[in-house]
């Protein structure tokens, strides 16, 4: 059995004009089409709620992290719905924020939270019923423990400061685990059946002594409150420094740091991860559409990053399937 397992979504309306020109006035560059990509809204929301609500029922609360926006379709008066506001946790010197890894990287001073949570981003979309014990049982993390080596080839515009904090979470991992202490420990978590043709990825990584990297599946992720309190006990220079980035930057470290300190320190239950991530385009994003009317796929996350027009044709297409796979109104609307 497990105690409360919450869920964490962050979202932003970028059609406030409020946000809008704080964001603006935020921006280096005004014209930093970087900033703008991650920005577009799907215009689903609604149909996240009504697939968690069908497809993960077991959850204690949904967390909705915003700026203080509050979507119309919402009934505010769910008892498992609990708003939080960036300033109602993020300390004010790190604020205003755009940067999905500051917002993330503290929720830890969210009072409230569970220990255990999962946390969400509105791009990843349950399609079919999964198990609580998926993500935890008896209160312990199951993830899977893959290695993988990071690469600078995808170092363009609005991917760089990706790779730098993925650089970052490694600089932290490896300054207090030892990778062969770490595996020997833990050797069947490491090289567990479980994880098929992924496990041959920590197998070619087998020479390095320190830890290359690790395979990041953008889904939604399990993860424990006092881990994230545990690293700001020991890196506050490093998460403080990552945290005053107003947008993504070369400082930053991400949720993933989360996952990989509780994979080192060995307190996971191994499983192989679930689901199909796309990267959708105008010539590929039918393959989404097709995942979601014949149920592929127990999750799906799709992350675009294309023009507004090809967008806009995309969304209408993926979003009306998800439409179809859930045409009810859930408990959190109105």
């Amino acid at each position: 059995m497990n105690h409360a397992i919450d869920i964490v979504i962050p979202w932003v309306d970028e059609k406030d004009s409020d946000w809008q020109k704080r964001k603006y006035k935020c921006e280096a560059s005004a014209s930093d089409a970087s900033h703008n990509v991650r920005f577009q809204s799907w215009d689903n929301l609604h149909l996240w709620f009504r697939a968690i609500e069908e497809c993960m029922p077991w959850f204690n609360r949904v967390f909705l992290i915003t700026c203080g926006q509050i979507p119309e379709f919402l009934d505010v008066d769910n008892e498992r719905l609990v708003f939080v506001n960036h300033e109602d946790y993020i300390p004010d010197e790190y604020l205003p924020t755009f940067n999905s890894n500051t917002i993330e990287m503290n929720l830890h001073r969210i009072s409230n939270l569970s220990e255990n949570f999962i946390l969400f981003s509105d791009d990843v979309f349950p399609i079919e019923y999964i198990p609580e014990d998926y993500y935890f049982q008896n209160d312990v993390v199951c993830d899977e423990a893959v290695e993988n080596i990071i690469s600078t080839g995808s170092f363009t515009k609005g991917l760089h400061e990706q790779r730098y904090a993925q650089v970052n979470n490694m600089f932290i991992i490896n300054k207090y685990f030892k990778k062969r202490e770490v595996q020997e420990k833990n050797w069947d978590k490491w090289y567990c059946d479980d994880y098929g043709d992924r496990l041959e990825r920590t197998k070619a990584c087998s020479y390095w002594y320190d830890f290359p990297g690790f395979y990041d599946p953008h889904m939604a992720n399990p993860l424990k409150k006092s881990t994230l309190e545990k690293l700001w006990e020991l890196e506050p220079d490093a998460l403080d420094a990552g945290s005053r980035d107003r947008f993504r930057g070369s400082a930053d470290v991400t949720q993933y740091l989360i996952r990989y300190w509780q994979l080192c320190d060995g307190d996971f239950i191994p499983r192989r991860t679930q689901g199909k991530v796309f990267f959708p385009t105008i010539e590929t994003y039918n393959e989404v559409v097709d995942a979601i009317n014949n149920r592929l796929y127990p999750m799906i996350s799709f992350n675009e990053n294309c023009n507004s027009e090809e967008f806009e044709i995309m969304k209408g297409a993926i979003n009306n399937a998800l439409e179809q796979r859930f045409p009810n109104k859930c408990s959190f609307e109105i």
